[in-house]
């Protein structure tokens, strides 16, 4: 009987323990479905924008409730490569952590995008080169919808565009390896209908028999995976003409016999809405357009593969784009889209280059063994990233004869690429038995400090006579 009374009380020991076990799950799942949000671990959301001044008003939104550096997509055209403004631009990009995702274009040629040259892809990969990116990985879309005429002379010749992108992947990789190239994103839903058009299917077909080499040239698939046909189709439908569309991209390829797993950039897609200029009764509105995007942006984030979306386009309020901007034209957000704002979004972390130069040193004239002197040392940020936005120290590399502190950025203390910080160190040398001294940082150029006396020393710092005059000047300014 006491075995039993044992035994019993042990089952409902194990059922209590179960019941919170459970009651903890249900709790946790509770707070996970009740706060909607993209649940993918870094941050695939951003916007297709019209301009680079489109960024001073997307950046809130890009990287809203939670969310850090997401993505903007932008095109940048051959009549348009002006060195100031896309500097700024990709200074602003880095100011408010956004990745930058840049599709080239040539000019437009009446109702077509003229063919580049070669030597067009020589001015636009030297300019690209040329720019400062806020990120180590710099994002390249080669073209766009290639399987329209329109968007190469007036008429579609994928042999032609296959020579020209992998002419223009070698440049783009000889400047710099950090560059990653997008194949140009297709209309899933073109027909076959040459020269004006060709399907996705005809075009990747093509593509591999003409030079599967291509596909070494790119490092990822850009995807305009619209909810077609007639940008009717729902979030739950699949297939090449839903929003599922680089499902089927990937699948294809495969079956062609491409075997590199390419990540997913869906650069342009989304639905358009009944509120325009020509008030189109067909298109839903944008209380539905907007709930479709955060149901699509809910599956999308469960795919690993994919790293971006932007949808198209947030601002141009203007045929023939007017039924797709977010912005009215008044240039006010749609008050619907205020939902995906408020949509819980995740981080990035990009690397970034970290670098700088020695721009000018300033020690004591006579220097005494034992003592504790000051100094001052110039760095210039040559990097990509803004020193003071986490941790910034740079530690000294001495002989342990020689005390010196790192040079470290202060609280709120924030240096930008190309500006100038001036560090104030302390050091110590608590013995010689050499006639020469050498004081340096973490890929700092040396600076020797030469024997004066027995029991005195002088610098010498080895830099040119300009940052000598320079040096010399700043303790007048």
């Amino acid at each position: 009987m006491n075995v039993t009374k044992s035994a019993f009380g042990g089952k409902i020991e194990n059922f209590r323990k179960n019941k919170i076990k459970i009651t903890i799950i249900l709790i946790a799942l509770f707070f996970i479905f009740s706060n909607k949000s993209i649940l993918a671990s870094n941050n695939i959301f951003g916007l297709h924008l019209t301009q680079t001044s489109d960024l001073d008003t997307a950046k809130e939104i890009i990287n809203s409730n939670g969310g850090d550096w997401g993505w903007a997509t932008i095109v940048i055209r051959l009549d348009q490569l002006d060195h100031n403004m896309w500097q700024d631009f990709f200074d602003n990009c880095r100011q408010s952590h956004i990745i930058p995702i840049v599709r080239l274009a040539t000019i437009s040629d009446k109702e077509n995008w003229k063919v580049p040259s070669l030597s067009d892809i020589d001015k636009l990969t030297s300019f690209l080169n040329s720019l400062n990116w806020p990120t180590l990985t710099q994002h390249i879309i080669l073209f766009n919808e290639i399987n329209h005429g329109q968007e190469w002379g007036g008429e579609v010749d994928i042999k032609s565009y296959v020579d020209i992108s992998i002419y223009a992947s070698k440049k783009l990789k000889e400047y710099n390896q950090n560059f990653f190239i997008l194949g140009s994103a297709l209309d899933l839903a073109s027909p076959e209908k040459p020269p004006s058009f060709k399907s996705a299917q005809n075009v990747y077909q093509e593509i591999f028999s003409y030079n599967p080499q291509y596909f070494n040239y790119i490092d990822g698939i850009a995807s305009h995976s619209y909810p077609n046909h007639g940008f009717l189709g729902t979030p739950k439908d699949k297939g090449q003409h839903s929003i599922l569309g680089y499902s089927w991209e990937l699948d294809f390829l495969k079956k062609l016999g491409v075997d590199k797993n390419f990540p997913i950039y869906i650069t342009e897609t989304g639905w358009p809405h009944r509120e325009g200029l020509d008030g189109r009764n067909n298109f839903y509105t944008t209380k539905t357009t907007s709930q479709f995007l955060i149901d699509a942006l809910s599956i999308w984030s469960n795919d690993s593969q994919i790293k971006a979306v932007t949808p198209f386009i947030f601002n141009y309020p203007q045929p023939p784009f007017d039924h797709f901007s977010w912005l009215d034209q008044n240039e006010k957000i749609y008050p619907e889209y205020q939902k995906i704002i408020d949509y819980k979004k995740s981080k990035n972390q990009p690397e970034q280059i970290t670098q700088y130069e020695l721009y000018g040193i300033h020690l004591p004239f006579l220097i005494f063994p034992n003592h504790i002197y000051s100094g001052q040392i110039s760095l210039k940020n040559t990097g990509q990233s803004i020193w003071g936005e986490s941790e910034f120290c740079i530690n000294p590399t001495v002989d342990s004869n020689i005390e010196v502190t790192p040079l470290c950025i202060t609280k709120n203390d924030y240096i930008k690429p190309g500006q100038i910080k001036i560090f104030n160190f302390t050091f110590k040398i608590t013995k010689s038995d050499s006639r020469q001294i050498k004081i340096s940082w973490e890929k700092v150029p040396q600076t020797e400090i030469n024997l004066f006396l027995e029991k005195t020393t002088i610098y010498s710092p080895r830099f040119n006579i300009i940052n000598r005059i320079k040096s010399f000047l700043t303790k007048f300014w």
